[in-house]
């Protein structure tokens, strides 16, 4: 038995306590004080605090344009405001307007003051320039933004990374003849998405030396929407000498046919038309007087490359149409495949990159989330005539891709034929088009991810190599790798600095990937954490697709 402690002891004994306590909190202010100290730059609108975090810089929420609010509704981006004194970029800035689904609803979030972007720098000396990485957002140009966790990515590789935010939707292509007869003069395209993206781009030429980046080593890319739209920054004039490196992550509208003005009015005219403003003296005046939110209740439902939604889609409108890239004589002169065939595009060199199963995540699990996954063997057909906009189409696809003996779920079988004529095919047809003209590298990423489905198997979904690339999942969390998806993120993040910091991805230790036409071959990197050079990326299905002919098929991003 220990004996019991006299009063005095315990008096002292909390004396103790107390002063440990105390001492431990200190310690504690210390160190979060050493790792999160300020950092101040001196930029042209003025001086711009950040923080200093665990060898990376951060530097949150710094405008690039001004708020696209009441008149700037549907106009080009104009310059942002200066400021006196220290802006503070220690937080996130607000996102675009933009509808998600959560459990099956449709919810409205954010604002349109909201082009902001978001710079990353090592914490070392940078006197020289580092290369810079500009990412643009996925979310099919609908929802998304410029939050994603790239510190491990900034500290490994020594890049200076830039995330900006876009607007979307409804907001951001929009086309109407009162738009383009009262604008006249001025950008009036409907493609403000892109004019964001090239203000944004304009900026970092202008501002990024300040902050130790190189503006003459830039590198644009994006993932889904944002690979689109990376497609879109190279097809079009207004980004001249803005950017010398690509990357393209699973663009899902870059080898689709490009929307004429015509239709880009058409579908402006149905969405005045809907917002009750068709009658209004000004038309254009009662679409800006609307509240953000309320262009988000209306799908894009015009789109002349598909039919009606049929029963398997009716819960699902995103597929029933969408805003698309618009041929508006401005920001795009010709369409993307037009442009890339006759090399009327900016020649730098490009990465291209998919995943093995797209699909399962574009497709299945969203289907599923919103309630309209319940495919049995009886919707297969149908659920093809929904995807491919074709009942002939349909009745062929479902021919070389059988349901019956594939060992798949009617939804995972589905799920890959979209694969295939979404993304695989049409990239391998966008990396042979523009390997004949600039370096061009592919891959195919084959690492199943960390989300998971009760109702298929995910496998290497959409996505999943930009969470191997920063780390992080497009909605800011970090998932836990296993040994796999570790070994795999550390291969990837070196190819991909490499390309960003010497326009090559190749480099000592690493697999050689050789350009998508070296030696008259098709070469695409296998990739996994056991990289391997192959040839010959699904050379049957894309053959069935291409004898389809691109044009029939509808964009999808």
């Amino acid at each position: 038995m220990f004996p019991e402690p006299s009063a005095y002891s315990l008096s002292i004994y909390r004396c103790v306590l107390v002063l440990s306590v105390i001492l431990l909190l200190a310690n504690a202010a210390t160190v979060s004080a050493v790792s999160a100290e300020p950092a101040v730059v001196s930029m042209g609108s003025g001086q711009v605090r950040g923080v200093k975090s665990e060898g990376v810089v951060a530097f949150k929420g710094i405008p690039f344009a001004a708020p696209p609010v009441g008149e700037l509704r549907f106009s080009a981006p104009q310059p942002a405001a200066g400021w006196q004194g220290e802006f503070a970029a220690d937080s996130f800035p607000p996102v675009c307007t933009q509808t998600r689904y959560e459990a099956g609803v449709a919810k409205t979030y954010g604002t349109e003051d909201c082009l902001y972007l978001n710079v990353y720098t090592p914490d070392s000396d940078l006197s020289e320039g580092a290369p810079v990485l500009v990412w643009i957002h996925g979310g099919g140009r609908r929802n998304g933004d410029g939050r994603r966790p790239v510190e491990d990515f900034v500290r490994e590789t020594g890049t200076v990374v830039v995330m900006i935010q876009y607007r979307l939707d409804h907001l951001a292509f929009f086309a109407h003849p009162a738009l383009n007869a009262a604008e006249s003069g001025r950008f009036s395209s409907g493609n403000y998405g892109y004019l964001d993206a090239i203000a944004a781009l304009q900026w970092v030429q202008r501002e990024i030396a300040a902050f130790g980046g190189a503006p003459q080593r830039v590198t644009i890319g994006g993932m889904s929407g944002g690979g689109t739209m990376v497609c879109g920054l190279m097809a079009s004039p207004q980004a001249e000498g803005l950017f010398h490196g690509a990357i393209i992550q699973s663009g899902g509208s870059c080898w689709f046919p490009t929307d004429s003005w015509q239709i880009g009015e058409r579908r402006g005219q149905q969405l005045v038309n809907q917002m009750g403003c068709a009658e209004r003296p000004q038309p254009i005046e009662c679409m800006r007087q609307q509240p953000a939110e309320s262009f988000f209740r209306f799908p894009s439902v015009y789109n002349p490359h598909k039919p009606p939604a049929i029963s398997f889609f009716s819960a699902m409108p995103m597929l029933g149409g969408r805003s698309g890239n618009i041929v508006d004589g401005q920001v795009f002169p010709r369409s993307f495949p037009d442009a890339f065939s006759n090399g009327a595009f900016h020649r730098v060199p490009v990465m291209i990159g998919v995943a093995r199963h797209e699909g399962r995540r574009v497709y299945g699990d969203l289907l599923f989330q919103i309630g309209a996954g319940q495919m049995g063997s009886e919707d297969y057909l149908s659920a093809l005539e929904g995807l491919l906009g074709s009942k002939a189409i349909a009745e062929s696809a479902a021919v070389a891709y059988p349901l019956e003996g594939s060992g798949l779920s009617p939804i995972e079988r589905f799920s890959d034929v979209a694969t295939e004529a979404h993304y695989t095919c049409p990239h391998s047809e966008l990396a042979m088009t523009l390997s004949r003209i600039v370096p061009t590298w592919m891959y195919e990423q084959q690492v199943p991810g960390t989300k998971t489905s009760p109702n298929l198997e995910m496998g290497a979904y959409h996505g999943f190599d930009t969470e191997l690339l920063f780390g992080g999942s497009f909605d800011g969390s970090v998932p836990d790798f296993n040994a796999e998806q570790q070994e795999a993120a550390r291969l990837f993040r070196r190819y991909v600095a490499n390309f960003v910091h010497g326009a090559d991805p190749n480099g000592d230790g690493l697999v050689e990937w050789k350009p998508y036409a070296g030696d008259q071959a098709e070469y695409h990197l296998a990739f996994s954490a056991e990289p391997r050079l192959e040839t010959g990326l699904r050379e049957r299905a894309c053959r069935f697709w291409r004898e389809q002919g691109w044009e029939v098929l509808p964009q999808l991003d």
